[in-house]
Formats: structure tokens, sequence, C-alpha cells
């Protein structure tokens, strides 16, 4: 009830025109109708990640076309909007030729000019020719991103990857791109060295976002819940975020890996497959690929601890893991679902299968090395049965064969952790209970914690029936799977 009236509260003293066309667009101001012409969007055009081949081609199909015809009307005795008027009538034309001749009378050294350019021939299919302009401006124009950016891309279009390696080599194109938009330039280029510091380069970009506070919030519930089955010494917690970094390092391979695998060999998902080849693509694509990684980063600590840990200490340590490579994932999903509840949906389903999986898979992995190799079929067989449990859930997710199944994926998450924390509750230590945060007290507080505050940050963006809407229903969907764990951790 607090977090809703907070939410009512900030919804009615936020600006009512945030939520509507014209409150996006700031009339009479040049620089806000570049971008609202070039992408439908009114975010400024140097602070994207945005190229040529976003551009809103048609300016019949642009959402804000009423409010740009009325900005340019209110502009028409300004002669700096003048290259704005040419351009914007040129997308809208059927061929933007007269007006490409008329954009080559105006000066060189005029703003957007070559840009603009540069876009009319882009929206004719001469794609070398719009390459030549925007290298113009890029010349010309220090901080021009956008022409930077599409320079690069046309470059990679037009498949000239000696262009395309010069112009990377040039800080000045390079830091026109996030680290996360070098990762497919540099694949198609096979340069395995720049591919891996983008990696790495995109991960430090993702530590450094905002998105980190319910990464960070959502991997410390899970933390110390599985922390509270035993005693919680110095050396043990030590271990366990050794064991988190090194999931984190399992991500980093992971995005490495499929560049490689998607980009380069083009093993990717496509809707047109059989429903079988898209299966094989979840199983030995993305499942295969995620769980062995997360086992080759536990491997030396399996490896370190094999004669000196407890089964309880390594069920703990390969989840956190998992729950590392969770957490590292998270930051992406966080971004592209701002101001949604994915935080609060992956606390209780993606979290929890990737630390379940790895446990389960790490723990056998551990048996088998303390054994002496003994046992090893019945690491192959939990190790097969955690690659197919996770194949199962991304078709059903992703599939469309399989999309009416997919209310039954908390029922999975579901008995994928049982299969977990049952292990788990047999191999707790007793011993000091009573000195130790109940799992269930951290699980309850931090979910609560967790929802209310993104419904609280959601009103801050949208209107408040939308996010109120969205935490009723998404809270309503995910109670079953909650209480899932709710009777896992009652009697603990």
């Amino acid at each position: 009830m607090v977090a809703v009236l907070l939410a009512l509260l900030i919804s009615l003293v936020a600006t009512p025109s945030r939520f509507t066309r014209e409150g996006m667009i700031a009339a009479g101001d040049r620089e806000s109708l570049v971008p609202l012409i070039r992408f439908g969007s009114p975010v400024p055009t140097e602070s994207q990640t945005l190229t040529c081949a976003d551009l809103v081609r048609d300016g019949s199909q642009n959402l804000f076309a009423e409010e740009i015809e009325a900005s340019l009307e209110d502009l028409r005795n300004d002669p700096s909007v003048e290259p704005v008027r040419l351009w914007w009538a040129g997308l809208n034309a059927p061929d933007p030729a007269p007006f490409l001749v008329k954009l080559e009378t105006i000066p060189p050294e005029t703003p957007y000019r070559d840009e603009f350019m540069g876009d009319l021939e882009f929206k004719r299919a001469n794609h070398k020719t719009a390459l030549r302009h925007y290298l113009s401006a890029a010349e010309r124009f220090p901080d021009s991103l956008y022409s930077r950016r599409s320079a690069v891309f046309l470059s990679r279009f037009e498949e000239d990857s000696g262009l395309l390696r010069k112009l990377l080599n040039d800080a000045s194109f390079r830091g026109a791109f996030e680290a996360n938009d070098l990762l497919s330039y540099f694949t198609y280029l096979r340069d395995y060295p720049a591919l891996a510091r983008s990696v790495l380069a995109t991960e430090w970009q993702g530590m450094r976002s905002p998105y980190v506070i319910p990464a960070v919030f959502t991997a410390a519930i899970w933390f110390f819940i599985l922390l509270a089955f035993g005693e919680q010494t110095r050396g043990r917690i030590a271990t366990a975020l050794i064991a988190f970094l090194l999931g984190m390092v399992s991500a980093s391979l992971t995005l490495f890996a499929v560049m490689i695998q998607e980009d380069l060999f083009g093993f990717i998902f496509h809707e047109g497959d059989t429903p079988l080849g898209q299966f094989i693509y979840f199983l030995s694509g993305v499942a295969l690929r995620e769980e062995s990684l997360k086992l080759l980063c536990f491997l030396p600590l399996a490896i370190l601890l094999r004669r000196k840990s407890s089964p309880l200490e390594m069920l703990l340590f390969a989840g956190m893991t998992g729950l590392g490579f969770a957490f590292q994932e998270n930051l992406a999903y966080f971004e592209a679902g701002a101001g949604t509840f994915t935080a609060w949906i992956r606390l209780l389903t993606a979290n929890v299968l990737h630390f379940s999986l790895t446990g389960v898979a790490g723990y056998y992995l551990w048996r088998m090395l303390a054994r002496g190799f003994r046992g090893w079929e019945e690491f192959l067989v939990s190790y097969l049965a955690v690659v197919f449990a996770h194949a199962i859930y991304n078709a059903i997710i992703s599939m469309p064969s399989l999309a009416a199944y997919a209310p039954l994926n908390p029922i999975l998450v579901a008995v994928i952790a049982y299969q977990y924390f049952d292990p788990l509750r047999d191999q707790m230590e007793k011993a000091g209970m009573h000195r130790r945060f109940s799992p269930l007290g951290i699980f309850v507080l931090g979910s609560v914690v967790l929802a209310c505050t993104v419904l609280v940050s959601s009103a801050f963006s949208q209107p408040f029936r939308f996010a109120l809407g969205a935490f009723v229903s998404t809270v309503g969907a995910m109670i079953p799977l909650a209480f899932a764990f709710i009777s896992r951790f009652r009697d603990l």
C-alpha cells in the first residue's frame, strides 16, 4: 500500500505532457527536429547508437509527422532550418533527387548538410554515394557521431573489410559507438583480440550503468539465502564470492562465444525453421554453450577444493557460480526492460534456473573429481539433464509452436529448483541456525522490496494506471512460483 501511494503521488506530480506527443518535442528547436525526423524519436541524436539503418525513410510513416510539419512552419523564416526542410521534403518524396540537387547548392560547411545528403542517398539505395557523404560529414564535423556510425555500418554492409578495418583503427570512429555495438564488426573482421577487448568493455559498461543496482539487489537476495544453509564463516563467504566472480567470467566468455557462434557461423534462431530445428538451436546452442562455460569456470574451484570441502559447500559454491552468471546476464535484460518488472520476474525465474542447474551439475563434477573420476557416469547424466532442462526452458519462452505452454514455465523452474534445494536442505548445517538469517525472511522481504521499488520507479516513466496494472498482473502471475519457494523455506 505504501508503494502504491508513493507511485500515485509521483504520477500526480509528474508533468502530464511527458506522456503525450506534444510533450516530447520542443517546438522551434532544430536540434530536437533532427532525431525526430531521422528516427521518429525525440532523443538527441548523438546520445544514440543508431545508424542510417534505423532511418525512417518515408516521412509520412513518421509518428511525429504532424508535429514536425508544425515546427517547420513555425521556423519558416529561419534560414538555418532550410537544410532540414529540404531533407524532410526529400524523405517524403517518391524520388528525393530534386532535393539532393538543392542540398548540393548549400555551402559544405553547413551543419548536417552532408549527413542529410547521405540519408537521402541511402533512401535511394545508393549506398556507395551515401557512404561518401557520411565520410565527408565525419571529416568536416568532429562531433558528428551519427555520420561516423553510418560510415562504419555501410562499409560493413558493402563488405568492404579494408575500409571497415581502417575506420575502426581510427579512435574517433570507434568512440562513436558503445562497446557492445562494436562486437559484430570485430567478429566480421575476425579480429579476436579486439573482440575480446570489446566484450570486456561491454561488461564494464554494464557495471557502470544504473541497472547494476537492481542486478546487485536480486543477486544479493539469493546470495544470502544460499549462505543461510550453513555457518557463515569468513572463508566460506570469501570462497562464495570467488565462485560468484567465476560465474561473471563465464558470462563474458559466453558473450564471446555468442558472437563467434551466431554472428560468424550464423547459428541463430529462425522463426521459419521447423520446431525440431528451433529446439536444436536452444539445445546445442544456448543451453550447451552456457552450461558448459559455467562448469568450465567452476572447474578450477572444484579441483582446488576436491578434498577439502563438504557436499554442502560444493552445492553452495557451484550455485554461486550460476548466480554470478545470472547477475551479469541480468544487466542487459534490465536495461532492455527498463521501467518494467523484469527484475522481479528474473529474481524468481532466470536467477533460480542458473544457480540451480549449475549447482546440480557442479556438485556432481566435484564428486567425480573427489573420487578420482569414479562416478563419471553420474556427472554425465546430470550434465546432459541440466542442458536438456535449460533448453526446454528457453524453448517454451521463445518457440511459437510452444507458446501455448508458456504458463507452465514457472512450474518447470520450480521443479528444477527443487532438484537443487532438496539436497541442499538434506546437507543443511543445523548447528547455529538460530544465529543465521531466515531464508524465508530474506526471500519474502527481498521480493517485496524489489517489486515495490520497481512499482514506484516505473511511475516516473509511465502513467500510474499502466504502472499499477503491470504490477498487479506481473505479481499475480508469479505468486504461484513465489509460494513454491516459500514452501521450501518455511520450516528452515
